[in-house]
This record gives C-alpha cells, structure tokens and sequence, in this order.
C-alpha cells in the first residue's frame, strides 16, 4: 500500500503543531508555577512591611501572569498602601476586567475612592462588591458604604448600611463603633450609647469606643461614666494617640 508524500508531510505537520502545543502549555503551566511563587513571596515582603521588596516580586508575578485577577488585586493593593492611588486603581480595575464578579477587587477600590474623597463612586464600588451572593466577608463592603454615606452627609443609609455590617458578622466591633458615630451625628445619644457598648463587647482592648463613651456620657452630664471611660481610654491607648485628648478631658471634669 503506497502513502501518499502529501499525506506524510500533512501527518508530520501535525505532529510538529501538537508537540509545540504541548511544550507551549508547559511553559505556560510553569510560568504560572513561578508567577505564584513570586506572588508569595511578595505577600511575606508585604506582611513584614517591606513595601519596595514586595512590589518588585508582585510587579514580577504579573508579567509572567498577566491574566490572574488575584495577582492585579494585590499589586493594586501594594500601590494603595504606597499611596499611589492611579497605578492602584488601574490593577484594580484589571483584576475586576478579568474577573468580573471579584467582591473583594470592587470593595478595594472602593477604598481607594474613600481615600480621594470620592465618595459616590466609592459608593458604587461597593454595591457592586455585595451584588455577588457568593462573597464570603460581605461586612467589610456594606462597613466601607456606611463610612462613605457617612462622609456625604446621608447618616440614615450610613446607619443601615453598619446594620447590615453587624447582621452579617454579628462581633464586627469596627461597624458598632461607627455606627455609634452615625448616631450622634443623628443625635440619638441612646443608641449612640448602645452601639459603642456593643464595639466594647467585640473589642474590649481597643480604646477608641471608650473614648467616644467617655466624650458622650461627659455631653450627657454623666460625670462618673465619663471619668470611667475616659481613664479606661488611657490605661488601653498603648501608642498614646487619643490618651493625650482623653487626659485633657479628665482635667476639665476633676
């Protein structure tokens, strides 16, 4: 049985286009090995707060990846964090071009947004973040949109916004705490009052919620709780950040 030439160059072709096939997806398979090694090691850089050691591995990483959303999203973060917010909001807006439902991309950039002062794209950011029934930390989104209607002056969405925070983590002490803000500027010092208690249950170390207590219970006359918080403020601020304003504070009562 004779083979024709043209059916042997065409067998050979083929094999040729499958074997480069093959060795491409192994390059590839490898490049996206060593992409997350980078990423990794870039991300340990990050959490010891080397900030330049950690951005060339990430920038490394998405040059061999350039495709992995999560790669974007963390590059972007590192600039956030170096206060590069344009080259932030581009990987971000990359991660989220690759993967369009990606909750935590949208409610980074929304941070970035509140950052600038941006506060209605901020809000969008986040709304957009919670659309995914699938994302797992929903708390942190809806306690980012109460602090950007918060700063645009709608304290009654701000306040619904903390609610939904702490219905979906009912120990999120961070959306107490600002929800107790919202309240006073609303001037309902009663709720004010409960929501800090409640931060204070969540986070019985962190002295920011005593301090605003102390504020409020000096505003509402209630001199001993005021002085309890207040001193509470003090023995809790180990970096002696808001302890200076709460000893000022204990001086005009005493």
């Amino acid at each position: 049985m004779r083979i024709s030439l043209r059916w042997i160059r065409s067998s050979l072709i083929f094999i040729l286009f499958a074997i480069i096939l093959s060795g491409c997806a192994q390059d590839k398979a490898l490049m996206k090995k060593q992409a997350q090694a980078k990423r990794d090691l870039g991300k340990s850089f990050l959490a010891d707060g080397n900030y330049t050691a950690g951005l060339n591995e990430l920038m490394q990483a998405v040059r061999l990846d350039p495709e992995n959303p999560e790669i974007h999203n963390d590059l972007a973060i590192t600039y956030r964090e170096m206060r590069m917010y344009t080259k932030a909001i581009t990987h971000f807006d990359k991660a989220i071009e690759l993967r369009p439902d990606y909750s935590e991309a949208y409610n980074n950039l929304g941070t970035v947004y509140l950052i600038l002062a941006d506060w209605s794209r901020a809000i969008s950011c986040f709304k957009k973040a919670l659309t995914n029934s699938l994302y797992a930390t929903p708390h942190f989104a809806y306690n980012n949109l109460g602090l950007a209607y918060y700063e645009k002056g709608q304290f009654r969405f701000a306040v619904e916004a903390y609610l939904k925070a702490v219905q979906a983590n009912p120990s999120f002490s961070r959306a107490y705490h600002y929800l107790g803000i919202t309240y006073e500027a609303l001037g309902e010092w009663n709720k004010a009052l409960e929501a800090y208690e409640d931060s204070i249950r969540y986070a019985p170390d962190d002295p920011r919620s005593y301090f605003r207590l102390g504020k409020l219970y000096l505003r509402l006359n209630k001199l001993p709780l005021a002085v309890k918080n207040l001193e509470e403020t003090i023995r809790l601020d180990k970096r002696d950040i808001i302890a200076p304003d709460a000893k000022r504070l204990l001086k005009r009562i005493q």
